[in-house]
């Protein structure tokens, strides 16, 4: 009896020291999960200010694509290109203008979105592993104040 009351301290030691250090190991893990979660959140926010001011350039650029042609069509008089176009013509070229200038825009916000959805999944991969790690600290804490608990009552 005695025998065994003298042993069970130091191995429940072992096993508070044991746990104690996988506790520190763990929390360091969670640190440096956080830390990559904070930079991946970062890279999201550049990315998304990247494409937010390439579309902005983009409708830029086909705003003033737009008003060169006009300015084009709508010269002097004899201008060949204005005497040329009939006004179906005008209102036809004026129509395709409009299509590309969708079709662009349609394909530069389908682009943003596939990024954003990437990296919104990444981002959802690093919060649940957040969590999950976060969830074995407080078991390990719980643990932990339980063995120490178990050595003070002995």
């Amino acid at each position: 009896q005695v025998c065994t009351c003298l042993y069970l301290p130091p191995q429940w030691l072992k096993q508070i020291e044991g746990t104690e250090a996988a506790l520190t190991q763990k929390m360091v893990d969670l640190e440096k999960e956080k830390d990559l979660f904070s930079r991946q959140k970062g890279y999201l926010e550049e990315e998304l200010d990247y494409r937010k001011e390439a579309l902005d350039q983009a409708h830029l650029k086909i705003q003033e694509l737009e008003a060169t042609l006009y300015d084009a069509l709508q010269q002097e008089p004899g201008c060949r290109a204005g005497e040329m176009l009939s006004e179906g013509q005008r209102e036809d070229l004026q129509a395709a203008v409009e299509k590309v200038r969708r079709h662009i825009l349609r394909q530069s916000r389908e682009c943003d979105s596939q990024v954003l959805r990437a990296r919104m999944e990444l981002l959802q991969q690093a919060q649940q592993r957040v969590r999950e790690l976060e969830g074995k600290l407080e078991a390990q804490k719980r643990h932990l104040k339980e063995l120490e608990e178990k050595v003070s009552a002995n």
